[in-house]
């Protein structure tokens, strides 16, 4: 009966609404997500991974997070784009309504040889096998643009259907087809030729034209979808099922499947049945404009005023009040009749057939329409669990149990054992045993764990595990073993337990699962990759998967790979969110169920989600790794691979991206710095950063995994650099150390010169001291020896008196020689020749000798050191001495002179006697050892006279 009125409601509903009662998950992205304009006119993806989209008011680059808008500011002839072609080499050609552009590195450009269409709107751009680009305008027809700079313009004048071309593309025999505003045209062997209506063509208005891999050529006209092969077409419309007849694009799926996008929609055409795919199944607009199919596998669809939809495909089918489901809180899910049966928090139960729901008038016989749990048994009776009580439903036959039979409320589970048996959980009262006849209550008084109870499940040799907010407890032989967290819980609040195939118990908990392992519980938790802590439910599918319900989402769990890895235990956690189609990432306890279809369903705070896990292909496709630039200290750099940075540039954050459309949210990235990372850092994170880096070469590597466990193959990396500061450089070292140098240098000579001041101030002082003492003495006995000489004195006694007297005076006159050369006062230049000229004046005056002294180019205050003016006095005194001894000459030549730090000293006397032997005694041996002393080098010569000359530095 209930069959019957099923088939009614589908009959009455009619197809359309069938469409319109779910939602697929399409996901859009318009102004608000950052996209230029809402009107997406062409939509290409280049060889980095990008998806670039054109439209009525800018160009747009998309990674899957962020859009980079292009506007004429940034090189682009007009804001209106019209159609986009990437070509073989990379470069992405922008077709304008003021002609072309193309993108390369970064930057549009233009060139001289387009001018010709800077007036032409080009609305189709294709480059053939010869590398020829042919862009078709809206107008002044198709110009074909080659390597040698030659651009020819082909119209209706050479055979075109009109000079309006809509999209040019290629066959494998190399002919070129333009679909053209009149007619399709084929440009073969240099001929063109137009088939319009009367060769077949159900329009001539012809907008896209497609190439599948079994030779069908797929044509999307204004009147329908057209399939020709080998001479014979075959016209889709309305009346096949497609979805409206206005066909502006077609994409072809890699095993021939196609999609056509018109002015009320998509459909996909697997070529014999059709779906059909509207705004109410989750397109923004229903007037498609361009469509394209990504490298992942996923479709985009540029629409006119909705922004570009990304289609993931059809595993996931979502209900909502939207579309008829009476409240989104779902609870409960079970197959009944044939049906899926799905319970609500505050909408009661309901049917859904092909996305029409029902309940059959059931809500209207509840006692309340908050329902916690539906279950079908083995007797093929669906059970119903209320707050306010607890309900079975057999066929028509609805049973309500009466507060006298089944006086406990918040019926949370219904589980049937193997022997016929019914466990009921409630949330407060304990669980309950059902046998067919009478209800028996356990509760903690009787050793339950807890009270409140929200599962249970048949384990070995008839025992019963239940789920409580107190951990686990086990009933076997009317006693209860309870398990918490000492036993391996990862937390006590237990919201859902399992029997898996294998008979292990497995629970689901507020702190991650756990599975028992005969003796206590093992946990698994987000430290072991589990991507969520709180689990409402945990279930197993025909395959031997697990499907765990967290607040992030749907986790498919595969155990195999967890417990036969030792390296990677997250790849066996796959995770299903809102970006991949699940209706809400916030699941609701116990809320899962697979169908007898092998399709699960869950149960959200938000609707429910009908996903097949067999059309669920994952993305096997690895992201795209690209290093988006480097930001240094507030500096922005863009993305280049080598970098040389300042030293007060050493705060580094790099940012990079992959692209990755399926899940863009849930990249995984791992990065590493040579010589900061000790290992690969993984993040989730789109940069990563490095305070206060030192001096030093770096290279920073970084890739990326998606949702589905596919790692990037290549690692991207940049090198930068960090100068050191000027005081870690090496010419700051040397010049610290010439510093250092320079005040040891200082100090050593200030120590000098202090030693020297003192030592002059001693010589002053001792000189002082041997002039007025000691000179004094020996002048007064001298003078006292005069006295006693001329007394009344025998002769010997005045002789030894005159004696002592003279030798007196010879002291006096050495000691005067002596306190001169000491005294720091006399030490230059000047203080010596005026001490040669007064020896001279003493010693040759009685000679009758003439003198002449040459020391006209000498600085006279020039210092001397102390050994130099002593030994070069002494020197002098003793060639003095010997010429007024032994010359019999009259004339004397006294000469000196200095230059650069040297000096020459010349004593000469004209004496003709002949004096070299007598001058080679013990007096030329001393002035030769005085010359050694100072470093100089001493000349005698004999001739026309006698000459001693001193050379020497300073």
């Amino acid at each position: 009966m209930m069959k019957k009125v099923i088939v009614i409601c589908l009959l009455l509903t009619g197809f359309y609404e069938i469409t319109e009662a779910q939602r697929y998950p399409f996901r859009t992205y318009s102004i608000e997500q950052g996209l230029s304009e809402s009107v997406v006119n062409a939509v290409v993806q280049d060889d980095a991974g990008y998806i670039w989209l054109g439209t009525g008011y800018g160009l747009n680059r998309f990674d899957g997070i962020r859009f980079e808008n292009f506007f004429e500011e940034k090189g682009l002839n007009n804001n209106r784009i019209q159609s986009l072609y990437k070509a073989d080499n990379g470069v992405i050609w922008i077709g304008t309504e003021s002609g072309i552009n193309y993108m390369q590195s970064d930057s549009i450009y233009s060139a001289p040889v387009f001018e010709p269409l800077l007036n032409s709107s080009v609305i189709s751009i294709f480059q053939d096998r010869l590398g020829n680009l042919w862009f078709g305008t809206d107008g002044e027809g198709v110009w074909q643009y080659s390597d040698d700079d030659n651009l020819i313009q082909y119209s209706t004048s050479n055979g075109l259907g009109d000079n309006s071309v809509r999209a040019i593309t290629e066959n494998e025999n190399g002919a070129i087809w333009f679909a053209t505003r009149d007619g399709l045209t084929i440009l073969r062997d240099g001929n063109f030729r137009t088939f319009t209506t009367e060769s077949g063509l159900p329009d001539n208005r012809i907008w896209d034209i497609e190439f599948d891999k079994r030779g069908n050529v797929w044509i999307a006209s204004r009147s329908g979808l057209v399939r020709y092969n080998d001479g014979e077409l075959e016209i889709i419309n309305e009346s096949t099922g497609l979805v409206n007849n206005q066909v502006r694009t077609v994409s072809i799926t890699e095993d021939g499947g196609v999609w056509a996008g018109t002015e009320e929609g998509i459909s996909f055409y697997d070529g014999e049945n059709f779906r059909n795919y509207q705004v109410g199944s989750g397109l923004s607009n229903q007037i498609i404009y361009s469509s394209i199919i990504d490298r992942e596998g996923n479709l985009w669809f540029g629409t006119y005023g909705g922004g570009v939809n990304l289609f993931l495909g059809d595993y996931f089918e979502n209900f909502s009040t939207d579309h008829g489901l009476p409240n989104n809180l779902v609870t409960s899910i079970t197959e009944y009749e044939d049906n899926i049966w799905i319970g609500m928090y505050g909408g009661g139960v309901t049917s859904v057939s092909d996305g029409v729901f029902n309940d059959y008038g059931l809500n209207s016989r509840l006692p309340d329409n908050q329902v916690y749990k539906i279950f079908t048994d083995s007797y093929q009776t669906m059970w119903i669990g209320m707050r306010e009580g607890l309900a079975r439903l057999d066929g028509s036959d609805l049973k309500i149990f009466s507060d006298d039979q089944f006086p406990f409320r918040k019926v949370r589970d219904i589980m049937e054992t193997s022997s016929g048996v019914f466990w009921i959980s409630t949330y407060e009262d304990g669980i309950v045993r059902y046998d067919g006849e009478h209800f028996t209550l356990y509760n903690e008084e009787n050793g339950l764990a807890s009270n409140t109870v929200l599962g249970s499940v048949e384990g070995e040799n008839g025992s019963v595990w239940i789920a409580t907010y107190g951990g686990v407890s086990q009933f076997k032989d009317e006693e209860f073993q309870s398990f918490a967290i000492q036993e391996g819980l990862p937390n006590n609040g237990v919201m859902n337990i399992l029997k898996d195939r294998d008979g292990t118990i497995w629970v689901s908990t507020f702190g991650g699962i756990a599975w028992f392992d005969g003796l206590r519980f093992q946990s698994i938790t987000p430290q072991d990759g589990l991507p969520d802590r709180v689990c409402y439910f945990i279930d197993q599918s025909k395959d031997g998967h697990y499907w765990i319900g967290s607040t992030n989402g749907v986790i498919r769990f595969d155990a195999s790979i967890y417990f036969g890895s030792e390296t990677d235990q997250e790849q066996a956690f796959q995770l299903l969110t809102k970006e991949q189609g699940l209706i809400a990432n916030e699941l609701n306890l116990g809320a899962v169920f697979e169908d007898r279809d092998g399709h699960f369903w869950f149960g959200s705070v938000e609707g429910v989600s009908h996903f097949d896990p067999v059309a669920y292909e994952g993305n096997p496709v690895p992201p795209q790794v690209h290093i988006i630039g480097i930001n240094a200290s507030g500096r922005e750099y863009g993305s280049v691979k080598e970098l040389k940075l300042p030293s007060d540039e050493n705060f580094v954050e790099i940012t990079y991206s992959g692209i990755n459309f399926t899940a863009p949210n849930r990249i995984v990235y791992e990065y590493r710095l040579s010589e900061i990372d000790p290992g690969w850092q993984r993040t989730t994170a789109r940069s990563a950063k490095y305070p206060s880096l030192p001096p030093g070469n770096y290279t920073f590597e970084v890739h990326a995994r998606n949702a589905t466990g596919a790692w990037s193959q290549d690692i991207e990396t940049i090198s930068f650099s960090i100068t050191a500061p000027y005081w870690m450089q090496w010419w700051f070292y040397l010049l610290i150390l010439l510093i250092m140098i320079g005040i040891i240098l200082l100090f050593y000579n200030y120590y000098r010169v202090r030693k020297m001041v003192d030592i002059e101030r001693m010589r002053v002082r001792i000189a002082s001291d041997l002039h007025d003492d000691v000179g004094a003495s020996l002048t007064e006995i001298a003078l006292q020896s005069d006295f006693l000489q001329a007394g009344d004195a025998d002769s010997e006694f005045k002789k030894s008196l005159n004696q002592i007297g003279r030798q007196c005076r010879k002291i006096v006159s050495s000691l005067d020689d002596i306190v001169w050369s000491i005294d720091a006062r006399n030490d230059t230049l000047g203080d010596l020749t005026d001490r040669m000229q007064d020896y001279i004046l003493n010693t040759l005056e009685q000679k009758n000798m003439r003198v002449n002294y040459h020391f006209e180019d000498l600085n006279m205050d020039n210092k001397l050191s102390v050994s130099l003016k002593e030994n070069l006095y002494l020197i002098f005194k003793e060639s003095v001495n010997n010429i007024a001894k032994y010359s019999n000459g009259d004339q004397v030549n006294i000469k000196m002179h200095s230059r650069n730090g040297s000096f020459e000293f010349t004593i000469f006397d004209n004496g003709t006697a002949d004096l070299g032997k007598k001058k080679s005694g013990q007096g030329l041996r001393n002035m030769e050892m005085r010359a050694k002393r100072i470093g100089a080098d001493i000349e005698f010569k004999n001739e026309n006279g006698f000459k001693i000359s001193v050379k020497g530095k300073l």
